[in-house]
């Protein structure tokens, strides 16, 4: 009998790891919606925002990220990738780097200095300015608790930041 009563004891211990085990698992692997956030590493300033227009396809999280050098000039990521527990490196599906002034090249191409109005060329021509942000997605499935987001400059310098400091 006692043989019987320690062999169920531990059948329900094994049931309630399993149990808990499970729902962490399922709690992990819900998708993440990207909220605004600014985290300083080593100087550098990085600030990310989520798909604040709902440009991204349905299917994919978006991700905008700007790096401010110690300078406090704009630096461009030279790759930006999601990170899992295992150290395996997830590409993003989609990335796109902007420059300044796109998103000012709305509107009438006109400028107004005084009482004189002008064309303005650089509406019309589209923006020529130096780096802005840059835009990823990723699948949804993959946008989870858990993963880092890896952002590596071209000078070599790498950055770190789990996904639950960027996303909830």
């Amino acid at each position: 009998m006692r043989m019987k009563i320690s062999r169920c004891a531990a059948i329900a211990v094994i049931a309630a790891v399993f149990a808990t085990s499970a729902l962490a698992a399922t709690h992990t692997s819900s998708p993440l919606t990207p909220f605004r956030n600014r985290t300083t590493r080593g100087g550098y300033t990085i600030d990310t925002v989520g798909d604040t227009l709902g440009q991204a396809r349905p299917e994919n999280a978006r991700l905008i990220i700007r790096v401010f050098g110690p300078d406090k000039k704009i630096v461009k990521p030279a790759q930006i990738a999601l990170v899992d527990k295992s150290g395996a490196t997830i590409k993003p599906v989609f990335r796109e780097d902007r420059k300044v002034g796109h998103e000012e090249n709305t509107g009438l191409p006109l400028s107004m200095s005084g009482s004189s109005v002008g064309i303005d060329l650089n509406k019309i021509f589209g923006p020529r300015g130096n780096y802005s942000y840059t835009k990823v997605d990723w699948p949804k499935t993959v946008f989870t608790a858990g993963k880092e987001l890896q952002i590596v400059l071209s000078n070599g310098q790498t950055f770190l930041l789990p996904l639950s400091s960027l996303a909830k």
